[in-house]
């Protein structure tokens, strides 16, 4: 596929694109995430069957979604135990949560606490912490659900 033949696809089929991806995600990350698709397709623009350009769109735009919600969706679970809850709990119970947190936490690697903090508390996405930590984008991933889940399993265990 040509430069030119690439850009009359995009011209023709962002609209399209824009919609599919708003009625799936926030309207901030519409632009972002056609932005990424395009860029994927332009990326493997000799791979697309020619005739399924919009088809192969579509799918890919599928998983740019389930990734944005998988994304999403562990961030806020990791903030939501960072975050001061609606009603007062006991004293007691601050200092149990905190405590457990905490001591989970500290049972975790560097690295592990690392990437978290890069991931939850400065909202990096893998690519962004692929570059600050000089890992390829499939290494960041693989440190950040590790790390997630090292985490879990040490706050499950203060707990049982």
């Amino acid at each position: 596929m040509t430069g030119e033949e690439f850009n009359a696809i995009f011209r023709e089929r962002l609209p399209e694109i824009s919609r599919f991806l708003a009625r799936r995600l926030p309207h901030e990350a519409v632009e972002d995430l056609a932005s990424d698709l395009f860029e994927i397709a332009w990326s493997k623009r000799e791979k697309i069957p020619a005739g399924l350009e919009f088809p192969w769109l579509i799918k890919t735009a599928r998983y740019l979604v389930a990734n944005f919600h998988r994304k999403q969706q562990g961030r806020s679970n990791i903030l939501a135990t960072l975050q001061e809850p609606v009603a007062a709990p006991s004293a007691e119970s601050i200092a149990l949560a905190d405590l457990e947190l905490a001591s989970a936490w500290r049972k975790i690697s560097e690295k592990d606490r690392e990437v978290l903090a890069l991931w939850a508390l400065e909202g990096l996405e893998p690519e962004q912490i692929s570059a600050a930590l000089g890992l390829t984008i499939n290494a960041a991933n693989i440190r950040l659900t590790r790390a997630r889940q090292n985490l879990l399993a040490n706050f499950e265990k203060d707990n049982d």
